[in-house]
Parts: C-alpha cells; sequence; structure tokens
C-alpha cells in the first residue's frame, strides 16, 4: 500500500511540473508609441500600457511575452494569427470586419486625440469636417477615422510618417498644416525634446477612445480573469498611479475619473 502510494505521488507530482513546463505563453504585441509603450535605451519594454497590462496578466495567471513591432508589421501579424494579442488597441479603432473577428477586454485607460497646430493658426478653431485644402501628418498604419472621408475625397492631404516624433518636426518645418496625435503623446513629446509648448495650439478634435487588451478569438475564455484584474486595478488606483509615474513631468492636461482615467 505504501509503495502504491509513493508511485501514485511521484506520478502526480510529475504530471503537475510537466503541465507547468508547457504552460502556454502568449505573445502580447504593441508597437513604439509614447508614453504608452516603447522601448527604453537598455531595451527594455515600458510605458502605461505596457506597464498595466504586464500587472493585469500577472494578477490573472497569464503568463506573457510582450514584443514590439512597427504598427503595419503588428496589424499584419495579429490577422495572421501570429500574435496572441495587442495589448493597447481600442474598439474605435478596428473595422467592422475586425471587430467581428478578434475580442477585447474591458478598457483600462481613455485617451483624447486632437489635431495640433502652430501657435496663431486659423484652423485651430475649425472642426475636422470643415477642414478644406490642408496637409494633415500622421502615423503610417494609424487609423483615422474621422478623417477618413476628407482624405478619401481629396478636402485634405494625408503625410504619413513611420513614428511620432518626426510629426513635430515636420510641423515646425511647414511641411504640413496640422498633425494628429494623442494628447499625452503630444505633452509627453514636447516635453522630452524640450520644446516650447506655447509654439503649438490644440486644434480639432478626433478621438476619445477607450484602450482595451484586443485577443484573438479563442483566447476568449481568459477574458473574466482579465476583466476582473483591470477592475480591480482601477477600483485601488493603481492604474492612475501607472499612468501618473509617466506624466509626472508634464503639466495636467487630462481628467480622472473614478472608473477611468483619461
Amino acid at each position: 500500500m505504501f509503495l502504491s502510494n509513493l508511485c501514485h505521488g511521484i506520478l502526480l507530482t510529475a504530471l503537475v511540473l510537466t503541465g507547468a513546463a508547457h504552460a502556454e505563453v502568449y505573445q502580447a504585441g504593441g508597437t513604439q508609441w509614447r508614453p504608452f509603450s516603447y522601448e527604453d535605451k537598455q531595451g527594455n519594454l515600458r510605458g502605461i500600457s505596457t506597464d498595466i497590462v504586464r500587472r493585469v496578466l500577472q494578477q490573472a495567471n497569464i503568463e506573457a511575452q510582450f514584443v514590439s513591432y512597427p504598427v503595419n508589421r503588428l496589424q499584419a501579424m495579429l490577422g495572421r494569427d501570429e500574435l496572441d494579442m495587442n495589448y493597447a488597441d481600442s474598439v474605435q479603432w478596428n473595422s467592422p470586419e475586425e471587430l467581428q473577428h478578434f475580442v477585447f477586454s474591458e478598457p483600462y485607460l481613455r485617451v483624447k486625440e486632437h489635431l495640433y497646430v502652430l501657435k496663431g493658426s486659423p484652423a485651430a478653431k475649425v472642426p475636422v469636417d470643415k477642414l478644406r485644402g490642408l496637409t494633415i501628418g500622421t502615423v503610417r498604419g494609424y487609423t483615422y477615422l474621422t478623417m477618413d472621408p476628407s482624405f478619401a475625397d481629396k478636402n485634405l492631404v494625408e503625410l504619413e510618417t513611420s513614428e511620432d516624433p518626426a510629426l513635430l518636426k515636420l510641423l515646425l518645418a511647414r511641411r504640413v498644416d496640422a498633425i494628429a496625435m494623442v494628447d499625452d503623446l503630444f505633452d509627453y513629446l514636447v516635453a522630452e525634446q524640450g520644446m516650447d509648448p506655447n509654439l503649438f495650439e490644440r486644434g480639432a478634435s478626433l478621438s476619445d477612445s477607450a484602450i482595451s487588451i484586443k485577443l484573438q478569438p479563442e483566447l476568449v475564455a481568459l477574458l473574466p480573469g482579465i476583466n476582473k484584474a483591470i477592475q480591480a486595478m482601477i477600483k485601488s488606483g493603481e492604474v492612475a498611479r501607472i499612468r501618473a509615474s509617466y506624466l509626472a513631468s508634464h503639466a495636467a492636461g487630462g481628467c480622472q475619473s473614478e472608473a477611468l482615467t483619461c
């Protein structure tokens, strides 16, 4: 009996260890999007979204490897099921076809996006659907639903670049009339590059988006644990503290609500 119990115990231990050794490690993809997701000088992935989602997945007992790719490659890899999730996405940035395919967590942040122009530009006071004959700087691979009709009708001209910091240089060089940028990102880049914020002016509103984790449809079973962790982190103030730690050096321009940081 003792020998039988001993063998049974050894077998169970071996099965547990084997299961742990083969535990799923999910691929969580993002892109260079300061201050939400970026590589520091040591090559480590950091940022508001990166730190929040790391903690969310830890609390949900989900193991993930965080990776970063250019926007177009990130979207293509998700479409080919080569990545398990995008840790900083929004339902508002996805096409109807993508919304039918992927599943989304509850939002953990809100971000607002505006056009930015040089100080004194008459375009600052014009709603986006009324703008005509301007060149708008955008990032290649990003979605700008409020401007797509104007680009399609040639009422606005789109000048794409590969990364956000280049947009500020294009605007200062007057190669574009306005740039599209998330407010937190604009404040972050202006401060990081030592620019005078009075050179710029906020223009038309483009979006007010809830940021979530986008997952492949076969991972829908992970959502309850992920959503529970998001709710707990928002309620405890941990989400707000992580956001504030990256934006502390900038003037407060956003807002806080009980449910979401915005």
